[in-house]
């Protein structure tokens, strides 16, 4: 596999334009699979995409139903973003289209995401199913996953500042971007924005004639009984908090529940979703594994905590989320890539931690230095901060600190999607 994908990335254009001229030509060569797809739920936004889908594919299943899942980016291995009917693709069903897509695409300059969306949408109309969830991989407008034209629904999770070289500096270019996911005449459900993004959002709705759901509207939270509710005429339902942890998550399972209830998904069938929901490295505790036991060489009690969020809006959300860990004994690993707002991130950590371990992500050509984190944490605070080998060496030193006789520590891994998928990997569990 390491040999085809090493081909495929070799193929990307000299220039990055987002266009959809590549992703439209290869899929003709291929017979238009993107036509014979599942009913589709394409999801786009800046956060909370891959939860919000984790949540709508537990409320499907529990319901009986097969599901079609493309997510990006992976955390170990690439299979893991695409699922057919409910199960992760085997080696030789992904090896079979990659192959068949390199082929036919005879070496045309074609980006990586493009040419492997190509191949999901392959696998896909190959294997029945009863929907399919897209999720976006940048932006909306020019994703390779827009050249669907007639999705069943279309979602929006919250929108903030991320990839501002291709999407534009300021929240209005971004968000018109995503917005380009609305079709004419298609539903959209979308998640609690902000003031100048909910009317961006709204304009383009009505601009394509789109019915909107306002999700954040629809409900009001119960935390006392830790449930959803929601008023529907005179008729009260009571959802519980999903099964993955932080306040934006109910957010989340929000845009969830009224994707499903859109879809005439039963009420129980969604209460069941939500409380099997699984999705690794959004503020995932570590239950087992190498790192796992690591840590607990040092003391029993002590916590692992791991968190792919890497722009400031997931670090806010990831500040609200820690609010049941003291301070001192929360330390945190970083670790990011060079073209993320870094300086944001350790700024709203700052205040909920007692300590800070710099990591460079391996085989990362593009990761932050540890000079430069290092450096940029101080501007914002941190005071104690060590600059890490890598992540045992993090642990060791955080953990060595801390006397038997004393409180347990939590230590949390967050930063970056690819260096929560290598403390994964090297943890060494089943994600």
């Amino acid at each position: 596999m390491e040999e085809i994908f090493k081909r495929l990335e070799s193929l990307h254009p000299k220039i990055i334009d987002l266009k959809l001229d590549r992703v439209k030509r290869l899929l003709r060569k291929l017979g238009s699979p993107e036509r014979s797809l599942p009913p589709i739920i394409h999801v786009a936004g800046t956060n909370g995409k891959g939860s919000t889908i984790a949540m709508i594919k537990a409320g499907l299943k529990s319901n009986g139903l097969k599901t079609h899942v493309y997510t990006s980016p992976h955390l170990i291995r690439f299979n893991e973003r695409i699922e057919i009917g409910n199960k992760r693709i085997s080696e030789d069903a992904l090896k079979e289209v990659l192959t068949e897509c390199e082929k036919l695409n005879d070496f045309e300059p074609i980006t990586f995401f493009e040419i492997t969306t190509c191949a999901a949408f392959l696998a896909f109309s190959r294997e029945p199913a009863d929907y399919t969830l897209l999720e976006v991989g940048l932006g909306g407008e020019f994703d390779a996953t827009n050249v669907v034209q007639n999705p069943v629904v279309s979602v929006i999770t919250p929108i903030s500042f991320d990839h501002k070289e291709y999407l534009g500096a300021s929240i209005k270019e971004i968000a018109g971007a995503k917005a380009g996911i609305i079709k004419k005449g298609i539903p959209t459900i979308i998640s609690n924005q902000s003031a100048e993004v909910k009317q961006i959002l709204k304009a383009k709705c009505i601009e394509n004639g789109s019915d909107v759901i306002w999700s954040a509207e629809r409900f009001t939270v119960c935390s006392s009984r830790k449930s959803i509710i929601q008023k529907n005429c005179n008729k009260r339902i009571e959802f519980p908090f999903p099964n993955l942890i932080g306040p934006h998550q109910i957010s989340n399972a929000m845009t969830a529940i009224s994707t499903l209830t859109y879809l005439r998904v039963p009420e129980k069938q969604i209460c069941k979703g939500l409380k099997s929901t699984y999705w690794p490295a959004r503020l995932q505790k570590i239950k087992e594994g190498s790192l796992y036991e690591l840590i607990k060489t040092y003391n029993i009690d002590n916590q692992l905590w791991i968190d792919g969020g890497h722009n400031e809006d997931a670090s806010i959300q990831l500040r609200k989320s820690l609010g049941f860990i003291n301070k001192e004994n929360l330390h945190i690993i970083f670790g990011c890539l060079k073209n993320k707002d870094h300086i944001s991130f350790l700024k709203n950590l700052a205040p909920v931690a007692s300590s800070l371990s710099v990591v460079e992500i391996e085989n990362q050509r593009s990761s932050l230095t540890n000079a430069v984190a290092v450096s940029s944490a101080r501007k914002v605070g941190w005071k104690k901060i060590y600059s890490a080998h890598n992540i045992r060496d993090a642990i060791k030193h955080i953990c060595s600190k801390k006397k038997l006789t004393e409180s347990n520590t939590s230590i949390l891994i967050c930063g970056s999607l690819y260096l929560a998928g290598q403390a994964l990997k090297e943890n060494g569990a089943e994600i």
